[in-house]
């Protein structure tokens, strides 16, 4: 690979604030054959995914979570950051102020509902001064009126963090390719289809010369295991040479825990 094709792809979209929908569906249009759902009547998602319907179980067994009074420039960061000793987190969106709104919100969900009594505990108990804190802020959290059921994450083994799928991701490597520049640039690739929330990534050296690029992601299933599946399709694309192509041959892709567990 040459330098100029290498400063070519590295120019990648700065993802690390708050997440926002590529696109934005309004809240009513008006149609009457609308399908009913029981979901909130300002939510602007797609009504007839079945993913982002309410759940018909019990509140007892919602794992989602919504929080408010967050900071105004609240950034994942930020959320993940007051979270330790609860539970890995399968989903998190901050939405930004809007408005008159001054504050940010959050939907953030669990794998498990114990996660979840786990956050409320501390929410009464705490961690930092007796309060769960976001960027200084006390946030109020409550069960997500959007209800979700618990949901597995079991793989097999040799995807890394014991058999479980996590919203953090490990790519391992050479690090002519594994660099955090270059994969947010094949990740910012609009043939790649996906738009995501990023907590942090972090770069440290493994044996044998290999590079790793941790990438926390905010959500598992549409954005670490998407990434996941993008950077193991690299070493198929045919406009690529033969030494790019052997390059990606050697990466891998590893689950690793989630520091909000």
């Amino acid at each position: 690979m040459s330098n100029q094709d290498k400063q070519a792809v590295t120019k990648g979209r700065d993802l690390s604030g708050p997440w926002r929908p590529g696109i934005v569906t309004p809240a009513s249009t008006g149609n009457a054959d609308t399908p009913k759902t029981p979901n909130s009547s300002n939510y602007r998602g797609d009504l007839t995914n079945p993913r982002n319907k309410s759940a018909d179980i019990p509140d007892e067994e919602n794992c989602g979570t919504w929080w408010t009074n967050l900071p105004p420039n609240c950034t994942y960061e930020m959320l993940f950051d007051s979270m330790r000793n609860i539970g890995a987190v399968s989903h998190a969106i901050i939405n930004p102020p809007v408005g008159t709104h001054g504050t940010s919100a959050a939907k953030v969900e669990f794998f498990e509902r114990a996660s979840v009594d786990r956050l409320m505990a501390q929410t009464k108990t705490g961690h930092i001064r007796g309060h769960i804190r976001v960027g200084g802020r006390i946030p109020h959290i409550t069960l997500n009126r959007i209800k979700v059921t618990s949901h597995s994450n079991i793989l097999p083994i040799d995807q890394g963090n014991g058999g479980r799928g996590s919203r953090v991701l490990q790519v391992i490597g050479d690090p002519r390719v594994v660099q955090k520049e270059y994969l947010e640039a094949t990740l910012a690739n609009p043939q790649n289809r996906i738009i995501y929330g990023l907590e942090k990534a972090r770069t440290f050296q493994k044996s044998g010369g290999r590079c790793c690029v941790e990438l926390r992601f905010a959500s598992y299933t549409v954005q670490a295991a998407r990434a996941r599946e993008i950077f193991l399709s690299q070493k198929r694309r045919g406009e690529i040479s033969a030494e790019e192509r052997a390059l990606w041959e050697g990466v891998t892709c590893l689950y690793a825990p989630d520091p909000c567990a």
